[in-house]
């Protein structure tokens, strides 16, 4: 009787409660119509059930699919991030390595063109640096105003420096110890160039001998200033570079100036403090491979590249570092969209399912 009842529509079962109202059976008819409301409210529960139930596990099967190809796609998106950082960060380090060789190569020619003077290798062999000097001065000079050449000097055959134009004052001290790149040139009577640490700082110096009637008079050597490259790196690139020394490996004395984190100094740089704060938040030593990640310093996602730094005899003497900010926002930014479209997904199977299941219903 009950289960007819529950069949029967709701108006249907309200109409004999109101008639019975009419006729004076008021207590009556309002116990009809509260169990005829109890009754529809039981029957919409049972069909609520049955929707759920029918719509439930095939939604959750395509919310699952949606997941894991979400996952999937997350994955696909950090390895594109990966080899994405990597190329910049290689086509980075392939700008700076091409900027030092040309750099190498202008103070190389510069040494070599003044000891290919005459008067210089006159004045050179009677170690006459008063005579340097006035032949030196204009051209050192230009060059240093318009080619960024700090380092130019003279050194003795018996490997002293005898004149440096960017320190007049200082003069007369044994080199012999730390100078490894001028000892090659004087003993090997060849030309050599590249990265060095000196009295002046690092730079990337040429050496040249010079030679009188045959025999070796000294050597002349001229170096250029690294920040300017590291400039013109980081417009080209937009990213931070610094050039960076271990105590331990240069084997000479450092600038006590210069900011030092540990055994690491930071002899150039175009981002003095960010990059202060970021070898002392990460710790790093200096290595013979390129290495390439990413870290976060002080809320900002950066890409990180660290590559050996050698001097002209191939010996590691620090690295190079450089930092990139990376696009962190757009990343967070897609990769809500995607949980979104998942979720919206999810959401839209599960109302298709439920008004699939309520029209076969009906249709039976």
């Amino acid at each position: 009787m009950f289960r007819q009842r529950l069949s029967m529509p709701l108006h249907c079962r309200i109409r004999p409660a109101l008639r019975g109202h009419r006729t004076g059976g008021f207590a009556l008819g309002a116990a009809l119509v509260v169990r005829s409301y109890e009754e529809g409210l039981v029957l919409l529960r049972i069909d609520l059930r049955r929707h759920l139930a029918g719509a439930f596990p095939p939604a959750l099967l395509i919310a699952l699919i949606l997941g894991a190809m979400l996952w999937h796609q997350h994955d696909s998106l950090e390895k594109v991030a990966e080899r994405d950082r990597a190329a910049q960060m290689r086509l980075v380090g392939s700008l700076l390595g091409a900027s030092f060789d040309q750099a190498a190569k202008f103070s190389l020619s510069l040494a070599e063109s003044f000891a290919r003077n005459p008067q210089i290798r006159e004045a050179l062999a009677a170690s006459d640096r008063p005579r340097l000097e006035t032949l030196s001065r204009d051209a050192f000079q230009y060059l240093n105003r318009q080619a960024s050449v700090q380092i130019f000097g003279y050194h003795s055959r018996d490997l002293r420096y005898l004149l440096r134009m960017h320190r007049p004052d200082q003069h007369g001290d044994d080199i012999s110890s730390f100078r490894a790149m001028v000892v090659a040139a004087n003993r090997l009577r060849r030309a050599q160039t590249g990265v060095e640490i000196g009295i002046a700082g690092i730079g990337i110096r040429g050496v040249a001998p010079v030679e009188s009637s045959g025999d070796l008079v000294g050597t002349v050597e001229a170096g250029l200033d690294i920040r300017p490259l590291l400039d013109l790196v980081k417009a080209t690139t937009n990213t931070e570079i610094a050039v960076v020394a271990a105590h331990s490996l240069s084997g000479v004395a450092l600038d006590p100036k210069l900011p030092a984190i540990g055994d690491l100094t930071i002899m150039a740089s175009t981002n003095e403090a960010l990059f202060a704060t970021y070898l002392r938040a990460h710790p790093t030593k200096p290595l013979r491979d390129i290495e390439i990640t990413s870290r976060r310093v002080e809320g900002r996602n950066l890409g990180v590249m660290a590559q050996p730094l050698v001097d002209f005899s191939g010996r590691l003497i620090g690295m190079t570092i450089v930092l990139r900010e990376e696009p962190g926002a757009d990343w967070r930014r897609l990769l809500t969209e995607l949980w979104v479209i998942a979720l919206c997904g999810g959401i839209v199977a599960f109302v298709g399912f439920q008004v699939l299941a309520r029209k076969r219903r009906q249709d039976a």
